[in-house]
């Protein structure tokens, strides 16, 4: 990294993007936090057990959740979301014109502005924002940096380390960003002609940074449900198809995703063939930079994608269930991303020949600009309000922090489900926000509902707690034989808890019974909550020690680069 002065090349683009963010984001920027899907956060930042990976159910939130709290206790836990959300559009935008300057070096700024509005404004976005996978958006915020950093290094301007950084600081996402830089930056460096060195400080830099969650998925040997390959699998969002719907950047697997307009004919037609274009524009300038290696982990992801809804001769479900640490792959469309990338910085380029072209008059380099934002207008304004903060009732909190001061015990919680639809949430679907607030491991249903089928969740204890429920057992008293010490009941999540709400099993007492919440005791459970594994304990050292090695790479060149200005400003 290098310390360079801004200039109207740099500036420009990060006011567009700055600018094309709040617009995408607008009432998602609101006091409060948002909740959507699997966007769950808490409002109040406290390291719970869920965050750390220490409350039995697989470790998919760890580290992002870690982060994204420690993060909260500095900035607050709503501006903590905020500026990650934010902040992500906005280097998603700078990075795909920085991109599209490595495709063309004399790229013009109307070019620049495009790729910096294609880059945010496409369905790849819409559809993983409104899902609230804000860590693929950040893995796919710092691909365009990776993607120039890995050039770098192949030009010899970069020290071979350069990437790895950027992996390392991805690694704040867990499985999901790892998988998707990894994949491009490991491609950029390998082909045609392999940067050895380079590509050993990223592998271990990527190694490093998914010990915290992989050391304990290995250890606990829990393989992939086979149920969850073909539900995750790309699916067509316009009538054109998988292949066409993933090349022009949608494809996401949960339809509740699907922006609209996409399913009428001619927005798909002309999506894809911009897409396309821009995808060639993009290889042109590759070819004539002697960037090929830029082009090919976007085709590599769109290959890999396609693969997942195809399914030959079972090879993708062999591939998610069997090979160890497959299962990260079973949501293979996030692999989209690096063509998600290049075809933003590929939009600029064509924009700009279009314009260089002297055909063209004001009206057509408006209409160049906007066309994004033209072919996908429900994005605006936190996708047409899906996209929102709300306040986090006062009687939730309250009761969550008064059991996390509350020493020993573990709880369970009801609906025996994890999704709610929560009233003061406006019914939107999200994941329940307990485990993410309670200072203790909370036991809760962590299968996936599906239109196809339940996904088995992966917590032994939510399993025999199924089983119970299925044989006729009630739920309050499937949790008590598990040995929990409360029971948390949301009134208001959008499940059956009539049940729960109505009968007292033997040896519980009601500690609080608020409007949208009551809490059950049993005063006699004997469970001690388990402390952190051994394999969680080595992969959260080994993922803070490569954390550190990256800062102190980063500081290192940052210092170095000041100085060397310094001493150029000298007498």
């Amino acid at each position: 990294m290098s310390v360079t002065k801004p200039d109207r090349t740099t500036l420009v683009p990060l006011l567009v993007a700055a600018v094309v963010a709040f617009v995408v984001l607008g009432p998602a920027l609101r006091p409060g936090v948002v909740l959507a899907y699997d966007l769950a956060w808490s409002p109040d930042a406290r390291l719970t057990p869920f965050a750390l990976g220490t409350a039995g159910a697989a470790p998919r939130a760890v580290p992002s959740d870690a982060v994204a709290i420690m993060l909260g206790q500095l900035l607050g836990a709503g501006v903590a979301q905020s500026a990650l959300l934010f902040g992500t559009l906005v280097l998603a935008g700078v990075g795909a014109a920085r991109l599209a300057t490595v495709l063309a070096p004399n790229l013009l700024m109307v070019g620049r502005v495009v790729a910096v509005i294609a880059a945010i404004w496409n369905p790849f976005v819409l559809e993983r924002l409104v899902i609230g996978h804000w860590t693929v958006l950040l893995a796919y915020a710092a691909l365009p940096h990776l993607l120039v950093a890995g050039m770098a290094v192949r030009r010899g301007t970069r020290p071979a380390w350069s990437p790895a950084v950027g992996i390392a600081a991805c690694g704040v996402g867990g499985a999901n960003g790892l998988v998707i830089v990894v994949l491009a930056v490991v491609l950029v460096l390998a082909v045609p002609d392999t940067q050895w060195r380079a590509l050993a400080w990223s592998v271990a830099s990527a190694a490093g940074a998914s010990m915290v969650w992989a050391l304990p998925a290995l250890a606990s040997g829990v393989a992939s449900a086979p149920q969850g390959v073909g539900a995750f699998a790309a699916k067509a969002d316009t009538p054109l198809g998988v292949l066409a719907s993933l090349a022009s950047g949608g494809g996401f697997w949960n339809p509740a995703s699907h922006p609209s307009e996409r399913s009428v004919v001619v927005v798909a037609l002309v999506s894809l063939l911009v897409a396309l274009l821009s995808w060639v524009a993009a290889l042109r300038g590759a070819l004539a930079q002697r960037a090929l290696a830029i082009a090919l982990p976007g085709v590599a992801g769109l290959a890999i994608a396609w693969a997942s809804a195809l399914d030959p001769l079972g090879a993708w479900t062999a591939v998610v269930v069997h090979l160890p640490g497959g299962g990260v792959l079973r949501d293979a469309q996030k692999l989209l991303a690096p063509w998600v990338a290049v075809v933003a910085a590929g939009t600029g380029v064509l924009a700009a020949e279009v314009v260089r072209s002297r055909r063209v008059g004001p009206a057509l380099v408006v209409l160049v600009a906007t066309l994004p934002v033209a072919l996908l207008p429900s994005l605006a304004w936190g996708v047409g309000g899906r996209v929102r903060a709300i306040e986090v009732p006062a009687d939730l909190r309250a009761i969550s922090e008064g059991l996390s001061r509350t020493a020993g015990g573990s709880v369970g919680l009801l609906p025996w489900s994890q999704y709610r639809r929560y009233q003061w949430n406006g019914d939107r679907v999200s994941l329940t926000l307990v485990p993410r607030m309670l200072d203790h491991p909370v036991i809760f249903d962590d299968s996936l509902p599906l239109s196809s089928g339940d996904v088995p969740g992966e917590n032994p204890a939510a399993r025999r707690v199924t089983e119970r429920i299925t044989a006729g057992v009630p739920a309050v008293e499937a949790l008590a034989r598990e040995g929990v010490r409360w029971v948390v009941i949301e009134k208001d999540g959008g499940g059956d808890v009539a049940p729960a709400l109505t009968t007292m099993p033997k040896g519980a007492v009601v500690v609080s019974d608020e409007p949208r919440v009551r809490v059950l005791e049993f005063p006699g459970a004997s469970t001690v909550p388990g402390s952190m594994s051994m394999a969680g304990r080595l992969g959260w050292i080994m993922t803070c020690l490569t954390w550190l090695v990256a800062a102190a790479c980063l500081a290192r060149d940052v210092t170095r680069s000041l100085r060397d200005r310094l001493v150029g400003s000298g007498p």
